[in-house]
């Protein structure tokens, strides 16, 4: 007997099970999309591209984990962009000015994330302000910290070991900056599998009330949830950095990472209605959004239409989103996100 019944009357599409995996999935799309693209243009599949894709992803696949942790508890974080520039020109100066290594500037990168982090959470958690209107005015406020930390300048010069890290091949086809994607995808996928807090995200995702209830800390999970997401975009600005070799003041917000980080998070296969959802997805899903994004541009399409195929992939993994839980109410989910009602007691504010 199946564990779950399909609801009277009702049997399962074959859509809501091709949908159900999301990782299998985008592995095979992303194959699917990579073969036919270097058929077109055999120079898209060569070992050099490859390199490039997998080195190019890594940023934003570290990023789009943090969000998924996020979404997780029915939040979300459009601060990234600024908090993932901030890290990369606070430690891009340091490397151009005084030749500090990468290692040095990584606990710095980590600690931007985080401290920008709390801040959110302590908002959304302790002042009860929505998120995405917490992040709306922390992205403009971390925007002019950005720019103020840049005052015109540009980080231009960064010492060989970040062109190293960033741009070379650990071996074969397989870039160095594939390492640290994987390592934070690995950790956060077993910290959510077999940790207490990971449990604890989806208890507060899938029904913060009963969570608090059952006697879990709801403000303090919200709080490391979003000092996670800003830890992991620090880190990705970091990872910026070292890949790209310059940064400015309109870094992180240039290439989109807020849209890119939500739509991997989405397309991975983690939902707007929190408690559902996993960081390999996450992963996979920024893999994919590079390789589309590639095609297009192999296709002789516009670069400014990158963000019109993200917008869409976006938009059809809502849709898959709601066609997946429409026993469970999106609609009450967004109108909770924007309105700031969650349903939690009013207790939650002793913790």
């Amino acid at each position: 007997m199946s564990a779950v019944a399909a609801p009277a009357g009702r049997r399962p599409s074959a859509l809501a099970g091709v949908t159900r995996r999301r990782e299998p999935l985008l592995v095979v799309v992303t194959i699917v999309v990579f073969v036919i693209t270097s058929v077109l243009q055999p120079a898209f599949g060569s070992g050099g591209n490859i390199s490039f894709l997998l080195a190019d992803a890594m940023p934003l696949a570290i990023v789009a984990v943090g969000q998924t942790i996020v979404m997780l508890v029915r939040g979300i974080d459009v601060s990234v962009a600024p908090i993932f520039g901030i890290a990369a020109v606070s430690t891009g100066f340091l490397a151009q000015d005084y030749q500090s290594s990468v290692l040095l500037m990584l606990p710095l990168a980590l600690g931007i994330g985080i401290g920008l982090g709390i801040v959110n959470g302590l908002f959304v958690a302790y002042a009860r302000i929505p998120p995405i209107i917490t992040t709306l005015g922390t992205f403009t406020v971390y925007g002019g910290i950005q720019e103020l930390i840049c005052n015109t300048r540009t980080v231009v010069t960064v010492p060989s070991s970040y062109v190293t890290l960033g741009n070379r091949n650990l071996f074969g086809d397989i870039p160095y900056m594939l390492v640290p994607g994987l390592i934070v995808t690995a950790v956060m996928a077993l910290v959510l599998w077999r940790t207490k807090w990971g449990r604890s995200l989806y208890a507060v995702g899938n029904n913060a009330d009963a969570a608090f209830r059952a006697g879990i800390r709801v403000n303090a999970v919200l709080v490391s949830a979003y000092a996670v997401c800003g830890m992991l975009a620090g880190l990705g600005g970091l990872a910026f950095l070292v890949h790209i070799d310059s940064a400015g003041y309109t870094t992180g917000t240039e290439i989109n990472i807020n849209l890119t980080s939500i739509a991997a998070a989405l397309i991975g296969g983690t939902t707007l209605l929190g408690g559902k959802g996993g960081v390999i997805g996450g992963f996979l899903a920024a893999l994919f959004l590079e390789v589309v994004t590639e095609a297009v541009i192999v296709a002789g399409i516009p670069p400014v239409w990158e963000y019109a195929a993200v917008g869409v992939l976006l938009l059809a993994a809502i849709l898959i989103d709601a066609f997946q839980n429409r026993g469970r109410s999106l609609r009450g989910a967004l109108t909770e996100r924007i309105a700031g009602g969650r349903g939690l007691p009013a207790e939650r504010g002793a913790q």
